[in-house]
This record gives C-alpha cells, sequence and structure tokens, in this order.
C-alpha cells in the first residue's frame, strides 16, 4: 500500500500540514473525544467507544500504534478501515504527511465518510503539536503524565505536562494526573474557564478483587472488567466519568464497559502473558498486576525501543528468567545491548536473535504452571502476538 512507502519511525512534530488539510477537507461534523496523557490512552478509548455503541451511536476510534495491521487504527464500530479504503486515499501524498500524519487524516476524512456520530482519537505523541491537535473536542482526556519522550516533549514532569496540555481547548477535561503534573492542568483550564474532573476529587475507584472495582462518580458503580490488570480500575473510572458527562444511562456503561476487548494489553495467550507496557510509569503498574495471576516460575520476554529508559524499565523488573529479544522495529534495541543495561543492574539477559527464538527458548523452559511474560514494547507484543496467534489458532 502506498501508506508503507512512508516511514513509520520518523517523527516530524508541527501542525502545518494538518492544518492545510482541514483547510482544504473542511471541519469534520461528528463530536470528537480527544485522549493523550502518558499511559493508558488506548485502554480509555476503547472503553468509551463500548460505552457509545451501547448507547446507539456509530463510533469511529483511531489508536496507536497497531499490533498486526495498520487496519487496526481505523475502526468503525469494531469493524476496521479495508486495505481498499486505504488505498483511495493515496492522494494524500501531495501534503508530504509523515505515516503518523497520512493515517490521522485517513481517519479523520474516514469517519465523516462513514457518518459516524462520535470518533474518539487517541494522541499520537505529546499533544499540542500532534497531528490529532487540529481537531475540536466535546471532552478532552489527559489519563495520567509521566516521564516519556524527553528528547520531544521536554526534561521535566512540568513541561510534559504542558506538552500533553496543549490538546485542552474549550471542552470540559478530564484528568488522573497528580502532583506537578495536575498543577499545571489545573493553571491551564483555570486560565481557559473550562470544567475540570479529576481523579480523586470528582471519580474515584478502589479496587474489590482481581477485575472487580467499585467506581464513584455521580453515581456508584460495581464493575467486572473484561481486561486485566488493576490499573483498568483508572481507566474505566475515567471512561465512566466521560459517559457521565454525556448523558448516558449507567446501566448502558456498565454492559459498555464489559464488552470491551483490547489486544496485547495484559492479554492471556496460553502460559504467555503479552501487555505493551513500554515505559517506567507502564513497567510498574505492571509488575503490581502480576499479583493477580497463580504461577510457578516467571520469565520475562523483554525487548524495548532505543529512545526508551530501558535502564529504568529494567530495574523495575521483578525476579524472573530474563529473555533479551530485538523485534523487526527500525528503531528496537539489540537484545545483547538490553544484556549490557541489565547486567548493570543486576540482572542476566539470556540473548536471543529474534522473537521467535526467544518465544521457542521460553517454552522449552516453562513448565506447565509457569508464566511467561512478553513485555518492553507493542511492537514487540505485536510480532509475538502474530506468531502465538496462529499457533493457538486464536483471532
Amino acid at each position: 500500500m502506498w501508506i508503507d512507502e512512508l516511514k513509520e519511525e520518523k517523527i516530524k512534530l508541527g501542525l502545518e500540514r494538518m492544518q492545510k488539510f482541514i483547510e482544504e477537507t473542511g471541519k469534520p461534523k461528528y463530536n470528537v473525544i480527544h485522549v493523550g496523557g502518558t499511559n493508558g490512552k488506548g485502554s480509555v478509548c476503547q472503553f468509551i467507544a463500548n460505552i457509545l455503541m451501547e448507547d446507539g451511536k456509530k463510533v469511529g476510534v483511531y489508536t496507536s500504534p497497531h499490533l498486526e495491521r495498520v487496519n487496526e487504527r481505523i475502526v468503525v464500530n469494531g469493524d476496521e478501515i479495508k486495505n481498499s479504503e486505504i488505498e483511495s486515499y493515496s492522494h494524500l501524498k501531495k501534503y508530504n504527511f509523515t505515516y503518523f500524519e497520512a493515517l490521522t487524516a485517513i481517519a479523520i476524512d474516514y469517519f465523516q465518510k462513514k457518518q459516524v456520530d462520535y470518533a474518539v482519537f487517541e494522541v499520537g505523541l505529546g499533544g499540542r503539536l500532534d497531528a490529532t491537535n487540529v481537531l475540536q473536542a466535546c471532552i478532552t482526556i489527559i489519563t495520567n503524565v509521566a516521564m516519556e519522550h524527553e528528547n520531544y516533549l521536554g526534561n521535566s514532569i512540568e513541561k510534559i505536562a504542558m506538552e500533553k496540555a496543549g490538546i485542552i481547548k474549550d471542552a470540559p477535561v478530564i484528568t488522573a494526573s497528580k502532583g506537578k503534573a495536575l498543577e499545571v492542568i489545573k493553571g491551564i483550564a483555570k486560565e481557559k474557564g473550562i470544567d475540570l474532573f479529576v481523579s480523586g476529587r470528582d471519580f474515584s475507584y478502589d479496587i474489590i478483587e482481581k477485575n472487580k472495582f467499585l467506581i464513584r462518580a455521580d453515581e456508584e458503580y460495581k464493575i467486572k472488567s473484561p481486561l486485566q490488570g488493576k490499573f483498568q480500575a483508572e481507566n474505566i473510572a475515567i471512561a465512566i466519568k466521560c459517559a457521565e458527562i454525556l448523558g448516558i444511562e449507567k446501566e448502558k456503561i456498565v454492559k459498555g464497559i464489559e464488552k470491551t476487548e483490547w489486544r496485547g494489553r495484559m492479554e492471556k495467550i496460553g502460559n504467555f502473558l503479552l501487555d505493551g507496557c513500554h515505559n517506567p510509569h507502564a513497567i510498574k503498574a505492571f509488575v503490581d498486576s502480576l499479583g493477580d495471576f497463580s504461577y510457578n516460575k516467571l520469565i520475562i520476554i523483554f525487548g524495548a525501543m532505543k529512545d526508551k529508559k530501558v535502564d529504568k524499565m529494567i530495574e523495575l523488573l521483578p525476579n524472573a528468567t530474563y529473555i533479551a529479544t530485538q523485534c523487526k522495529a527500525e528503531r528496537a534495541m539489540p537484545a545483547k545491548k538490553i544484556a549490557e543495561i541489565g547486567e548493570k543492574k543486576g540482572k542476566r539477559f539470556i540473548v536471543t536473535k529474534d522473537v521467535e527464538e526467544s518465544l521457542e527458548l521460553a517454552r522449552k523452559m516453562a513448565g506447565k504452571k509457569d508464566l511467561i511474560c512478553i513485555i518492553g514494547s507493542l511492537y514487540l507484543v505485536g510480532e509475538a502476538r502474530k506468531i502465538l496467534r496462529e499457533q493457538y489458532e486464536i483471532a
């Protein structure tokens, strides 16, 4: 496809090309829910979309990155965009878009053609200069703010929060941010005179037991999460607050959440557990959720991108047998380099040449009651999932 000619790894922040596209094609007529933040964005998008669909709405969802197929990024009521439909947008080449910009432009127009009622857009990187920031939202969400992409967003929580809060315009804002990041968001919301809904103040959550949460917002909700991980409590609470603002009935909110699926996020396939946690904040959340699983021995297959805080991520890993791998993504850190960093952190990694070899090795090492975790990157998870999907014959 023509989209594959564009380099996925190329990042060129700035709104000029997207603004030109919007000027020439016109602003979309559907309602936009804009979801930014560091972690949990994709899960929040899926929960909100499923709630809206349960309410009878036609919903477009735009998320990134994809696990196996680029089509996963642009979805309407659960149906992915077709290859032929992506091909029909080859005229967008004239804008000299980056890969992400081109897909964002396709999504904006595709959702208009499909006459969606709502479109849920996930920010790609940062916020202020992200391609999705040409949209006017009816609700803005900033899930949380942690240190990431410092070379693009700044070297402090405050600077990163400023970039992520760049998506705030004149719509109500929902956030689970804390500390200095929250103060930045509060300041911007006050300056713009818009409503701000904060986790712990305007809505909250308690973990009852594995996958069971009590969410308190305008009403109380007892939720059985279809997605694994304690951290989903916060994501669900954000989605519920969003649904309440939109005036959706409690019963439909609960049903929508309970129907949600999101692959590659604490996803269990056989005795493999796949999660795309790709920064220290997400690794910590993953490790905190391991207590929900029973196993004898823990094996961790770890791969990450070169631009991540790999030393901090490795530092946070629990005691396990460690296998280093390198996926096919251009930015992937060599397995040997991961092992070198691990050595400095007192963690010995077995080096494998690729994802397939790492899966074979882990399978040979694991007993029936052992747990094999595949973590560090969504690109790694996508590659591993494709192999496992064929072996376990799942969708």
